[in-house]
């Protein structure tokens, strides 16, 4: 079956949406007189991370049941990691969490170079998914320069 490729220019912009976000994640946790006033911001982003986890498995089961292209999936999963690394509290969650990205932008790149392969995608999408993965790279090591 043969996928618009509106899917893969979604799952690009969602990523790269998820990137952006996760490079002011990198930062130390704001200080304890600050938090009180985060509460409501955390609570939001709790809920956020709910729902993502719910569209993930949604996700899931579609592609399981060929309703839903693997690309989409990832995009999912891209999304969800990065409501994760907004409630990191210390460094070394951002860390694993940046490492968790970089694998999945690295399985969204194999992807979208086998659709390219078919010529369901254009060649130009491959680019892009390879810029995403320098992008995860970058955030993975500037979280780990922070430690």
């Amino acid at each position: 079956m043969r996928y618009l490729t509106s899917s893969v220019l979604g799952l690009v912009a969602v990523a790269a949406v998820v990137v952006a976000l996760s490079g002011g994640s990198t930062a130390p946790a704001p200080a304890a007189d600050k938090a009180k006033a985060d509460d409501p911001v955390r609570a939001l982003q709790k809920e956020r991370l709910t729902r993502l986890e719910t569209i993930h498995e949604w996700s899931l089961q579609a592609y399981k049941g060929r309703q839903l292209p693997l690309d989409q999936v990832l995009s999912a999963r891209l999304a969800l990691l990065g409501g994760k690394l907004d409630l990191c509290e210390t460094n070394a969650e951002r860390v694993k969490v940046h490492e968790e990205m970089v694998k999945a932008v690295e399985e969204q790149l194999k992807v979208v170079r086998e659709r390219a392969d078919a010529k369901e995608v254009p060649a130009l999408e491959v680019l892009k998914a390879e810029v995403q993965l320098l992008d995860a790279r970058i955030g993975s090591e500037k979280a780990k320069a922070a430690k």
